[in-house]
């Protein structure tokens, strides 16, 4: 504040804490405390970072969840493995693009397709309200949720039984758009799958979808 004569923070979010696997408070005396850098080593830091948020709402203490760790490790994975099947099943006769929710309705003409847009659509309003008003824990919950239960289990299922340029243009666009609403929370995963998909710039610097 003296230096640059500006308030440094606007907001200050307090989370709770992290205690061990049983719920106590990590003490070097009691010999319980978790190196969180071995965690990270074992996990992945996308996981681990996933892992503190979901279930957990602003605040509130948590207890270390090995299950919930390996379950973030599992979804990383999951999402990988969509940017692979996108990436193997690439239209020769096209190039990446990455682009608005506005041009997919334009070039959207299947109704699953013109479905899925809508659906994204509305995750794009549903996370950024959450992210607005700091339930990050909600946002979380609500885009697992959608990318493994919705966009991979049930829209790639059906997408991958026709695609044509247009088809994956959309199911492409459609997911590097989860890829950014997820960044906040798996900045290194989505970087790096976001890049490899057609982006000319970082996803960091990119615009918000609906932006």
């Amino acid at each position: 504040l003296y230096v640059t004569e500006k308030v440094p923070f606007e907001n200050v979010v307090l989370h709770g804490l992290v205690k061990d696997p049983l719920g106590k408070k990590m003490s070097k005396s009691k010999g319980n405390v978790v190196n969180p850098i071995e965690v990270v080593e074992q996990y992945g830091a996308d996981a681990v970072r996933f892992a503190l948020v979901y279930g957990t709402a602003l605040g509130n203490d948590q207890a270390l969840s090995y299950a919930k760790l390996q379950g973030m490790r599992n979804f990383t994975n999951k999402l990988w493995n969509i940017g692979r099947f996108i990436e193997m099943n690439r239209v020769s006769s096209i190039e990446y693009r990455v682009l608005s929710i506005e041009d997919l309705k334009k070039i959207a003409k299947h109704k699953n397709d013109k479905d899925w847009v809508r659906k994204v659509e509305e995750l794009v309003s549903e996370t950024s309200k959450y992210l607005d008003s700091y339930k990050f824990n909600l946002a979380a919950e609500r885009l697992y949720e959608f990318v493994w239960h919705e966009f991979a289990d049930k829209y790639i299922e059906d997408v991958k039984t026709r695609l044509d340029k247009e088809s994956y243009l959309i199911l492409n666009t459609l997911y590097c758009i989860l890829l950014k609403l997820l960044h906040p929370f798996m900045p290194f995963i989505t970087e790096e799958l976001y890049s490899k998909l057609g982006a000319r710039e970082s996803i960091m610097i990119s615009k918000w979808p609906g932006a």
